[in-house]
């Protein structure tokens, strides 16, 4: 019985160190072939543009899946963005999964590229990095099977959110929308429209043609609680009016938010 136990105790100390020399593989960052064979489980390329090819390999990947006319998809490496938090160096990978058709990246006009997202930690003493959290077909961004704009914005000292910009026309409005993602797990933070306007319905001088605009200032000097910035949605332009069928009227309004634990988002907060 005895000599069992200790079987049992080698095989779960064995299975315990395999489980972690998996957890913590490392990558030097300018091995791009490396990086995307490993996080997407394939080693088969395009040798034109370096994508990966690969299948969806999970129920989920399925779902998310927009599988070019080739039967794979086609990921490659969009950018690699840099932030510090608490003296830590982390890195952003962001990959772009575009849909082909006859060797051209094709899409309906509301279909950007599919995006998926690694946050990778320095490691100290070997300088390369390690995944800390990996998302597969985190959105879906831009149009006509394009891309949109993906960077970073520091919310407070030691917080940053991924944005995700995107613009798009239709029916004659013009508008432009971003979105945040908190580092820490991916989850959106907040989002609004940027940008709208309806000179393509009806000129830049028609009564009713509205055009407002939308920035964010952040209060960087008051300390909160949450180590994130409170800070002011500034809104300056004119809106429709109240039928969407009459002349545009003023749009001018400062809105203070805050945020929420609770939700781990932006909240309006009370006047």
């Amino acid at each position: 019985m005895k000599k069992l136990i200790l079987f049992f105790g080698f095989l779960f100390f064995c299975s315990a160190l395999s489980g972690q020399s998996e957890s913590m593989v490392s990558f030097d960052l300018r091995d791009t072939q490396r990086l995307l064979s490993v996080l997407f489980d394939s080693g088969f390329f395009d040798e034109t543009n370096g994508d990966v090819l690969w299948k969806p390999i999970s129920f989920s990947d399925a779902v998310e899946a927009n599988l070019s006319d080739d039967g794979y998809l086609h990921t490659g490496l969009d950018t690699i963005l840099y932030f510090t938090t608490y003296g830590i160096h982390h890195a952003v990978a962001v990959f772009a999964t575009f849909h082909y058709d006859n060797g051209e990246v094709s899409d309906c006009h509301a279909c950007g590229a599919q995006l998926s997202v690694a946050v990778l930690d320095e490691a100290a003493v070997t300088g390369r990095w390690e995944v800390r959290q990996f998302s597969k077909h985190l959105a879906a961004l831009g149009g006509y099977g394009a891309n949109g704009l993906v960077g970073l914005l520091q919310f407070g000292e030691n917080q940053w959110a991924l944005s995700l910009d995107m613009e798009w026309f239709g029916q004659g409005i013009s508008s432009e929308y971003i979105e945040y993602r908190n580092m820490d797990n991916l989850e959106k933070v907040f989002n609004y429209v940027v940008h709208e306007d309806n000179n393509g319905v009806w000129g830049e001088s028609n009564e009713k043609t509205y055009l407002f605009d939308k920035t964010i200032h952040f209060l960087s000097n008051n300390s909160t609680k949450s180590g994130w910035w409170d800070f002011d949605l500034v809104t300056r332009g004119t809106r429709p009016g109240e039928d969407n069928d009459e002349k545009s009227i003023p749009d001018n309004v400062v809105e203070h938010y805050v945020f929420d634990w609770d939700t781990n988002t932006y909240m309006r907060a009370c006047p």
